[in-house]
């Protein structure tokens, strides 16, 4: 699409606005509401230029090995070039997030071109790291993070900074060693608290209300210290709220022998989504927060190979306002891959919730939260041998092409309200994923020997920004009525001197200039 000098630098404007409050690492295109001349315009949807992402510092034992996984699939095939906003160099790079006034360390691997991937292995009681970029580099970076032990695979998508960040499935248990890692890679301190959620209530901890991470650092915190003993902990759901500053919030869930992984983050809603759930499940145990005043009454829901349905003995689920519920849902999907998907029952209307399972496969867990669609396109890094893509079509019948670097690609079809499970091909390392529809839900599941796995949500990679189209407002255009009589300015002269006009009229041979309606535009 051609686009003129003026639409250029406005879109130049907004998206390095964008990228500097957060939103072009963050934020999948959506509709912008206007008014005035010009409203009903198509956005655009402008590649971003820069993108950063946080990876926490790794976890687990000492015998643990991470590596991290970085790709760029460059811009999407729905985003408008940004000339404007081109003098982006097109690079990326994976550093070590540095102590404020450190200076930026040596980088741990870069990216020099769009669509392939580059690796890199931690070190020892590594810190977090930074990935950066720019250029063609940024609409679509991505990393993994994976770790492999003896007793776990762990795996989480590096994630933007933010100010607001929900994690279902923690827990302070005993035998549970959760931890919440909070990374600051701003220039300020960070303000941030804690709330918890579970069956009894909110927890009640001051320690939780009052959290500060310095700039270059990480404050690691667990969980059994933001808990008082007068709820019931085993399952909570936790909502991190950045009050001053941005920070990257990531949540490692230890289970002792039982396993250990990431949990996604997540965002409350009136339906929640939750893609991913493999067909051989043996125990899915399924949490919902309600943070709110009001109860919750949803409609529980699995897409499965053939559509929708009703899990049996658990068709409902209710939230008391302000607490959490647990529901065991046992070996739900049957030997099918699944979505789960929670929506109002119309007992209570439209409730905002928080939602997310703990899967249990044998050896090992992982767990899922709810997640947004793919969108216009969605990318994942650091596949392995025996990976799958767990693709859902929520609404409609949809195809989605599958492009692998480093193994080709394909064109998958999906039914309806259905859920395919795609293997991996061989020799694949990364891979876009784009959807025909927008309703389309996808999630990775990676194996390893020994029965250990890790799941992850896989939605929009954050290629481009909505920003609404430019707007002129057109002269009026001319009257075909006769001109009203001229008024008699004869007294009028004599009484204000040679030369005054009436304010009522523009001055004779002059076209009367409307100023253009810049509502449209303010609207962003």
């Amino acid at each position: 699409m051609g686009i003129n000098r003026t639409t250029q630098s406005l879109l130049a404007a907004l998206v390095l606005l964008a990228a500097a409050f957060g939103i072009a690492e963050a934020d999948q295109p959506t509709a912008v509401s206007a008014s005035g001349p010009g409203a009903g315009a198509t956005p655009l949807h402008a590649q971003v230029q820069t993108s950063s992402l946080v990876c926490p510092p790794p976890q687990g034992t000492s015998s643990a090995s991470t590596r991290y996984a970085l790709t760029a699939p460059g811009p999407a095939p729905d985003a408008t070039s940004n000339a404007a906003a081109g003098s982006e160099p097109d690079s990326a790079a994976l550093t070590p997030v540095a102590a404020a006034g450190a200076g930026a360390g040596k980088p741990l691997a870069t990216l020099g071109s769009p669509g392939g991937q580059t690796t890199a292995k931690a070190a020892a009681g590594s810190a977090a790291v930074s990935a950066d970029g720019s250029g063609r580099l940024a609409p679509g970076l991505t990393v993994e993070q994976t770790t492999t032990s003896s007793r776990a695979l762990t795996g989480t998508a590096c994630t933007a900074p933010g100010t607001d960040f929900w994690f279902a499935g923690t827990s302070a248990a005993q035998g549970r060693a959760d931890r919440l890692l909070l990374t600051n890679t701003e220039s300020v301190a960070a303000s941030v608290s804690v709330q918890l959620f579970g069956p009894d209530g909110e927890a009640d901890n001051t320690t939780a209300a009052d959290l500060t991470v310095q700039p270059g650092s990480t404050l690691d915190q667990s969980i059994g210290k933001l808990v008082n003993g007068a709820i019931n902990s085993t399952d909570l759901a936790a909502h991190v709220m950045v009050h001053s500053g941005r920070v990257a919030a990531s949540l490692y869930a230890d289970d002792g022998s039982s396993g250990a992984d990431w949990i996604p983050a997540t965002q409350a809603g009136s339906t929640v989504t939750v893609p991913g759930l493999p067909g051989d499940t043996k125990d899915a145990r399924l949490i919902v927060a309600d943070p709110g005043e009001e109860d919750a009454d949803l409609k529980v829901q699995l897409a499965s190979q053939t559509g929708w349905i009703t899990p049996a003995g658990h068709e409902t689920v209710h939230v008391s306002a302000g607490s959490a519920t647990v529901v065991d849902l046992g070996a739900v999907t049957h030997g099918q891959p699944a979505t789960l998907r929670l929506s109002p029952s119309g007992a209570s209307g439209a409730v905002p919730v928080v939602a997310g399972v703990r899967v249990g496969r044998g050896s090992d867990e992982s767990w899922l939260g709810g997640s947004a669609a793919v969108g216009a396109r969605a990318t994942v890094a650091g596949l392995q041998s025996g990976a799958t893509l767990l693709l859902t079509a929520s609404g409609p019948a949809a195809s989605v092409k599958l492009d692998f670097s480093g193994a080709g690609g394909k064109t998958v079809q999906i039914q309806p309200g259905a859920t395919t499970a795609v293997p991996v091909p061989s020799g694949a390392t990364a891979a876009t994923l784009t959807p025909s529809s927008p309703a389309v839900y996808a999630a990775r599941l990676q194996t390893a020997s020994g029965g250990l796995f890790t799941l992850q949500p896989l939605p929009y990679d954050r290629s481009a920004v909505t920003v609404p189209a430019p707007t002129r407002t057109r002269k009026p255009p001319r009257s075909s009525a006769p001109a009203p009589p001229r008024p008699d300015r004869s007294a009028e002269g004599a009484s204000k001197g040679r030369g005054a006009r009436s304010s009522a009229a523009p001055p004779r041979g002059r076209a009367q200039r409307h100023r253009p309606d810049r509502s449209a535009e303010g609207a962003s």
